[in-house]
């Protein structure tokens, strides 16, 4: 509840903070002001970090101060599916205020933090009484910025794998939640402790690898597959982890990634068998790649996503989950921006204005189609004989249809409704989404 509180406090300080200077424009104060946040947040980012993660990297000054925040709202029209355990899964409001402290020790040596509030509630009473949850995300790292073709970052740091978990922020994707495949088979947003060395091999083509401490298949959740096994630790890791990746731009407008995550996920645990004790080592490998196309008012998106696990018989005795062996999911998604078309070839001067610019005020409307599947293979010995204990399958379908309206760079109003159905016959319905929300980042 606390939480709750300071969360909502935090957001509306910031919204009211943006109108006050969206409505004062005869103000030389706020003129200033608002230049001056402009200024500071260049929209640009450094590998593996959104946008206002990234401002203190494009900073003039030694320190800088940045974030993002969203409140969210889900109408679940057939009540929500709260067999998945995971209430980012089933949620019906949901607020969330991040806030990055960056400091310039030297040109070559920058730290950077975040600490982020997030608040999750669902009022269905489907569980008997609301359910709520209040957590503390933390980023904590240093870069060392060597050369261009060889930088280093260590501490708890964003994995550079898929492509929401480095484009985050509200203001970066269309949908009000981020997409299915990339918060089940890829559990976005995913944070490790670890190293990571990143570079530009030539103009085009640049590279990551981070070596990070692993998940803990002992939080694994059949519903939503290794989500669950993120957790931020300052112990020993006795499971390491890979973390490569690739990024080519040589063609205009068009950006392609690939990247993988191979790791065991056992983290020292042990289970019996045949009377004796086996480690267990649940070895994961995910491999993902997106190709994103930008032209003019347009924008496609497309991610495609393998993932396997290993030693479910092991983490069935450890968890009583029913994990896949084999997942998949992939998304094509396509947008486009209508507003010039009402416009009718007016342009306006930019103001500089944080809530509302006429120049930077755009209006997409976007389609999205995801596939994925929690169980592509699982081992069917596992499968429980107990009805009330039934088997938790994600084989999904979802179309999701939505506006944006971006008053500004900085501020993003969505609405969007989901289409869903579960191919698993013997899952729970699969019930259509209404969701609306409001982000914004400074």
């Amino acid at each position: 509840m606390f939480l709750n509180k300071v969360s909502l406090w935090i957001i509306m300080f910031f919204g009211a903070f943006g109108w006050v200077n969206a409505q004062s424009p005869d103000s030389d104060t706020n003129k200033v002001a608002d230049k001056k946040l402009i200024e500071e947040l260049t929209y640009q980012q450094q590998p593996g970090l959104a946008l206002a993660a990234s401002k203190i990297f494009f900073s003039e000054k030694r320190y800088s101060i940045s974030g993002f925040g969203e409140v969210n709202y889900v109408s679940h029209q057939n009540g929500p599916n709260v067999g998945l355990g995971d209430l980012e899964m089933y949620y019906s409001n949901l607020y969330r205020f991040a806030t990055f402290f960056g400091y310039r020790f030297t040109d070559k040596i920058i730290w950077n933090s975040e600490l982020q509030i997030e608040h999750l509630y669902d009022n269905s009473g489907l569980e008997g009484s609301e359910v709520r949850h209040s957590e503390l995300v933390i980023e904590a790292f240093v870069d060392f910025l060597i050369d261009k073709r060889f930088n280093s970052r260590f501490g708890f740091f964003p994995l550079t794998i898929g492509y929401v978990n480095n484009n985050d922020e509200p203001v970066q994707f269309y949908s009000v939640n981020r997409s299915e495949v990339e918060r089940i088979i890829t559990p976005s947003t995913w944070i490790e402790f670890g190293a990571m060395f990143y570079g530009s091999v030539t103009k085009n083509l640049s590279y990551a690898l981070g070596v990070t401490q692993g998940l803990n298949a002992q939080n694994y959740l059949g519903a939503t597959w290794v989500r669950q096994g993120r957790e931020i630790r300052l112990d020993v890791p006795t499971s390491l982890a890979i973390n490569p990746q690739l990024n080519y731009n040589g063609i205009k407008n068009l950006t392609l990634s690939a990247s993988a995550y191979v790791g065991n996920s056992g983290q020292g645990s042990t289970v019996l068998v045949d009377g004796n004790n086996q480690d267990v080592k649940a070895l994961l490998q995910l491999y993902t790649a997106y190709a994103k196309y930008d032209h003019k008012n347009m924008r496609f998106v497309t991610v495609g996503t393998l993932g396997s696990l290993g030693e479910t018989d092991l983490i069935h005795q450890l968890t009583g989950e029913v994990l896949g062996s084999e997942t998949y999911g992939y998304l094509f998604e396509y947008g486009i921006d209508v507003l010039p078309y009402f416009r009718k070839g007016k342009t306006f001067a930019n103001t500089g204005k944080w809530a509302a610019d006429k120049a930077e005020m755009k209006l997409p409307l976007f389609v999205r189609y995801e596939r994925l599947d929690t169980h592509a293979g699982f081992d069917r010995r596992l499968l429980p004989n107990d009805v009330n204990n039934p088997f938790v399958r994600g084989d999904l379908s979802i179309w999701t249809l939505g506006v944006n309206f971006n008053t500004s760079d900085n501020l993003v109003f969505k609405a969007n409704y989901q289409i869903r159905s579960n191919k698993n016959t013997s899952a729970r319905p699969e019930g259509n989404l209404f969701e609306v929300g409001v982000g914004f980042i400074f």
